[in-house]
């Protein structure tokens, strides 16, 4: 008798489990319809040369003991406003802090609560090419060659491309006698591979005591790509409403020292090895809520199967956390990471070394904090003999971002503007957390709206190369940069 009520009973829960999955797979998630196309484009051959003739600026970043060359600062400054001469004549250009430039573009309507100003930022630094990797660029990384469809070279896409695709869209529509409605700043740091503390911060403080309230900002970090979700071949733009906070922390260790003869059982290098092999071992914990958000926005467009799956993650979301395990780039979207990066210890072969420190760098999730990390780490290495501190450069790292919202004007806008430009192909527009560091931290205080996304389309290969060897951008992909900014500013 029991077992006649149990088998319907078992039966009707399946027949209800089906339905809510076959409920939630074909509801749609967001509205990824084809956006309307635009005609708009810029002159490609003087695109192309102002992208290579940027490139030969080294307006390195070498580290906060080692600053960014001035002198080619003010060169590359020099030649902005030489090669965009409407931006400089209708645009208040100013230098803040040395090297950092800020342009006002005054809007046709006066600034109101209902009207309030867009930031679009950039920086002028990039980072330096690593010694003895020079031979394994296919161009030189300063030359701006031009070969095989691609603009060659160190900051062709980090972030020499905002500067020129701003400026150029800017120019464009002088050209064109149109003019924002509202007031659009320009923020172009010359520090952000720094931290931005010289450059960035300083104009958000400026722009801050000046009483500059904005919509919205618009910051590199995101980008447009494909191939990167099994079973979706259409193009994905991942903008980032959030970023991961940073940290750096130092190991140190101080031994006595002596003839490596008579070793202790543990030297200080021992000591500080064993420090960082139990942080490796005993990684942060996994939040999977970020890349939930991802996967359910794309979900619509994947095969059944996956579909099926994504679209109920209150189901099987275990089964795809144990599918990313050992993918990084998943991984660095689910935890905060930690990089051993830098140590220094011992002064001959034979000489048993006095001290012995590491540098490691955390990138840090929401809902971490600097302050939670270094506890956390000194919980988890569990020996006095390690001294844990900031790594001494003054900072005591950043906090992760606040996650701005993904909807309202400034979301619209963006995502507006990005389905435009693709036109008539249809682009999937979503959000990804930004697992690395921008200047956008800075500019918190001025709006609660930010947005890390540059209209480049990258394939999943091309990525390695931001900071990376063989740095490039292709001549198609800078145009639709300049499309892109046109497009947004002329609906401001």
């Amino acid at each position: 008798m029991l077992k006649k009520r149990i088998l319907p009973a078992i039966a009707a829960l399946f027949v209800l489990v089906l339905a809510v999955l076959l409920i939630r797979t074909f509801m749609p998630a967001t509205d990824q319809s084809a956006g309307e196309a635009f005609d708009f484009r810029p002159d490609s051959d003087r695109v192309t040369r102002l992208m290579s003739e940027s490139v030969r600026f080294k307006t390195i970043s070498f580290g906060r003991d080692k600053p960014t060359s001035t002198k080619e600062l003010l060169a590359y400054h020099a030649y902005l406003k030489k090669q965009f001469p409407l931006a400089h004549k209708a645009l208040k250009r100013e230098v803040i802090a040395g090297y950092s430039l800020l342009y006002t573009w005054q809007g046709a309507a006066p600034v109101s609560d209902t009207n309030k100003p867009v930031i679009f930022l950039g920086h002028l630094d990039v980072v330096p090419v690593v010694p003895g990797t020079e031979d394994k660029w296919k161009q030189p990384p300063f030359k701006g060659v031009v070969a095989d469809g691609f603009i060659w070279g160190r900051g062709t896409l980090d972030n020499k491309v905002n500067i020129v695709g701003l400026l150029e869209a800017a120019e464009n529509m002088l050209q064109q006698g149109l003019q924002p409605q509202r007031t659009i700043y320009f923020a172009f740091g010359h520090d952000e591979e720094q931290g931005g503390i010289d450059g960035a911060k300083v104009m958000a403080d400026v722009l801050l005591k000046r009483g500059v309230q904005a919509e919205f900002l618009v910051d590199e970090g995101g980008l447009v790509t494909q191939g990167v979700v099994p079973g979706i071949d259409a193009p994905m733009a991942l903008i980032a409403p959030a970023e991961k906070g940073i940290v750096t922390l130092q190991l140190k260790v101080v031994g006595e020292g002596g003839h490596s003869s008579m070793p202790p059982e543990q030297t200080s290098i021992g000591v500080l090895a064993a420090a960082i092999a139990a942080l490796e071992a005993n990684q942060f914990p996994r939040d999977f809520s970020h890349t939930q958000s991802f996967l359910e926005a794309v979900a619509d467009d994947m095969p059944f199967a996956n579909r099926l799956v994504m679209k109920n993650l209150w189901l099987f979301k275990p089964m795809v956390m144990g599918a990313f395990e050992g993918d990084k780039q998943a991984q660095a979207g689910m935890r905060t990471t930690t990089a051993a990066t830098m140590i220094a210890g011992g002064i001959k072969a034979n000489v048993l070394p006095i001290d012995a420190a590491a540098k490691v760098n955390f990138r840090i999730l929401p809902g971490e904090t600097p302050e939670t990390v270094r506890a956390r780490v000194t919980r988890v290495i569990n020996d006095a003999r390690v001294e844990v501190t900031y790594d001494g450069s003054g900072q005591n790292g950043m906090a992760p971002s606040p996650i701005s919202p993904t909807q309202g004007f400034g979301w619209e806008q963006l995502t507006s503007a990005i389905r435009d430009t693709a036109a008539p192909q249809r682009m999937i527009v979503t959000p990804r957390l930004l697992v690395a560091a921008t200047d956008t931290r800075h500019y918190r205080k001025i709006t609660p709206n930010h947005y890390r996304f540059t209209y480049m389309q990258l394939a999943p290969s091309d990525l390695a190369s931001i900071h990376g060897t063989n740095e490039r951008i292709s001549v198609a992909t800078l145009n639709d940069t300049v499309r892109f900014y046109f497009r947004m500013m002329s609906r401001l």
